[in-house]
């Protein structure tokens, strides 16, 4: 059973509780993006706080301030000097996280709101999914719940509150939030759009990991994050097809892939062309990644990189949108490829190539060296855990641990075939992808990311994935279903969309027709004519007649008042006289249960009649 009323000292501490739930919102959005000790201080002032909130503890202004200053401080000394919005970001969290020490008043719990608020638009810079909106609509609910029960504490000095009464301010909430939304909607669709950000601060996201160099073990951390990369608008393709190009490296140190080799594309590509759209997160640095074997990508100021790789020419800060061309099913033939292709690092250990002439043992071509690295690679277990690590972390992969990611197979394939004389490169990029059948789009998620080799033989560069294909979840229908509602309805919304849709906007034509015209315009009419019928009726009835002559008098019935209890007031005999002669001719009706007939509506007004003479004697 629900308790009828609420003290108002558990009122105060639902609020309290209320405002805790606002902050935490936005803060589930930023935790995964700023440092580790900003989420711990976070949490821990959080908990302090609701320990001295139940003891009726509350730290002095003086404290606060200084424990402020230290925190907003704190971020930007030790962050790097380029980046200052991220500092900023962790200083508003740490900053939302003190106002819970100090003693709350209305005043306090207004600045936890909008600091909560600009906390949850500071998480748009990092993630702008479907996601946020469910979080604003939550926070605007919440929110506004906690400041309709602030004012009705401050307004009605009452110790409890009805718990029903407390039902309809939460009801009130929610009707004021969602009422919000088609309003909203309407702006979103009118207000002009910028093709650059109107602010542009220098802010980057956390990166994939592929830059001109790779670690060893690196990709690891990358393959274990579910963050979306990108979005291609594109028909479905078979899976092994859906390889997606970023980076080529061409040199090992034992450790570290690098890019070096770089000039005029000397290859000659040949395939099926497919056409596709790609929408990027600010994930990858400055590379474009684009469907294994791209021939051009369209979009300003992009760059080409032998061989195969695309590029602008300043770190990715926001969400880029551009259209490729590829090639499947590809041939991709070269003359005379780099001598760096062959070379292996010169500290690398001899068992590394004792075992490779022992697995290609009278192979008869560089086709039959390959396939039997692969068979033998094939027995190795892919794995993310206790991956191997030290001076000669290949060495270990090969004959201890027997286990890597994709990492650690594609550079022993691509070492094995550089003893043998075979030029390898090992490419860096994502393998497959989840296809949106609704929007008819592939998600390519930082868990995708991939390394695989490309050999070169009889003058062809061939691709070969020597750590075999990546499971990757199910993800659930539906949210492929509300994922692409919010890219084709908000994130593609543009200045492009804008004028396309003003554009589509047109007159109709109207062709005049009487009939059309009259007869609705006679249901108007004949509707107002019996609306004005019955105020007109109900203004004449005798009893709202009776209240205005008594008004006339000065004598205004409240609500609650009975007819008896109204005229107890009056002073003057005459009149009270003749007002206790109409109420009681007319509950003597009333209470009959019966229709005022002529005679009783004509008995009534000429009581009302005499009423009124005797004002206006």
């Amino acid at each position: 059973m629900l308790l009828q009323f609420i003290t108002l000292s558990k009122v105060q501490n639902s609020i309290f509780a209320l405002s805790i739930l606002i902050a935490v919102i936005p803060f589930t959005a930023i935790f995964p993006y700023i440092s580790y000790y900003v989420n711990f201080i976070f949490v821990l002032i959080i908990i302090s706080s609701i320990f001295l909130h139940i003891r009726k503890i509350f730290l002095p202004v003086w404290i606060l301030n200084i424990i402020s200053v230290v925190l907003i401080i704190m971020p930007f000394m030790i962050s790097s000097p380029e980046d200052i919005l991220l500092p900023s970001i962790e200083s508003l969290t740490l900053i939302l996280s003190v106002r819970f020490l100090s003693k709350k008043s209305s005043r306090e719990y207004f600045q936890i709101y909008l600091l909560s608020l600009l906390l949850l638009g500071s998480s748009s810079l990092f993630n702008f999914s479907w996601i946020f909106l469910l979080r604003l609509l939550l926070m605007l609910i919440f929110t506004i719940f906690a400041i309709l029960l602030l004012t009705y504490i401050k307004e009605i000095k009452e110790e409890s509150i009805n718990f029903e009464r407390l039902l309809n301010l939460m009801k009130i909430a929610i009707f004021i939030s969602i009422a919000a939304i088609p309003l909203s909607a309407f702006f979103f669709i009118i207000l002009p759009r910028t093709p650059v950000p109107l602010m542009d601060v220098g802010f980057t996201k956390t990166k994939t990991g592929f830059s001109s160099t790779v670690n060893l073990g690196s990709i690891r951390d990358i393959e274990e994050d579910r963050t979306i990369v990108m979005r291609i608008k594109m028909n479905k393709l078979p899976e092994k097809e859906l390889y997606w190009r970023v980076i080529t490296f061409d040199t090992f140190n034992g450790k570290v892939w690098q890019k070096k080799v770089s000039g005029a594309d000397k290859s000659n590509i040949y395939g099926e062309k497919i056409n596709y759209t790609i929408t990027l997160e600010p994930l990858t640095e400055q590379y474009l990644p684009t469907l294994d074997y791209p021939l051009n990508v369209s979009l300003k100021n992009v760059l080409y990189e032998y061989p195969g790789t695309y590029r602008i020419g300043f770190p990715l800060e926001k969400n880029i949108k551009y259209s490729a061309t590829s090639f499947i099913n590809y041939q991709l033939k070269e003359d005379n490829p780099s001598s760096i292709y062959i070379t292996v690092p010169p500290d690398t250990s001899k068992k590394i190539e004792m075992l490779t002439k022992e697995i290609t043992f009278q192979a008869s071509d560089k086709k039959e060296i390959i396939d039997r690295i692969l068979k033998f690679l094939s027995n190795y277990q892919y794995s993310l855990r206790d991956l191997p690590t030290g001076e000669n972390s290949i060495e270990d992969f090969l004959f201890k641990k027997k286990k890597g990611n994709c990492e650690y197979f594609a550079t022993a394939m691509a070492l094995m075939l550089r003893t043998k004389g075979i030029p390898s490169r090992v490419v860096g990029g994502f393998k497959g992808g989840t296809y949106n059948s609704f929007g008819g789009y592939y998600i390519v998620r930082a868990s995708d990311a991939h390394l695989w080799v490309e050999a070169w033989i009889d003058g062809k560069w061939l691709r070969f994935d020597p750590s075999g294909k990546i499971s990757r979840d199910i993800e659930p229908v539906i949210f492929h279903l509300i994922d692409y509602l919010w890219n084709s309805i908000v994130l593609d919304y543009d200045i492009k969309a804008q004028l396309k849709l003003a554009k589509s906007i047109k007159i109709p034509a109207i062709k005049f027709d009487i009939k059309t015209f009259f007869i609705p315009l006679f249901l108007i009419i004949l509707y107002v004519s019996f609306k004005i019928y019955c105020y007109v009726k109900e203004k004449r009835s005798p009893l709202n007649r009776f209240f205005s002559i008594m008004k006339k008098y000065g004598f205004e019935r409240k609500k609650y008042q009975g007819l008896e209890e109204f005229i107890s007031i009056i002073n003057d005999l005459t009149l009270k006289q003749k007002a206790e002669n109409f109420i009681k001719e007319y509950q003597e009706i009333y209470f009959k249960d019966k229709e005022i007939g002529k005679q009783e509506l004509k008995k009534l007004h000429a009581l009302l009649e005499e009423l009124d003479e005797n004002r206006k004697s």
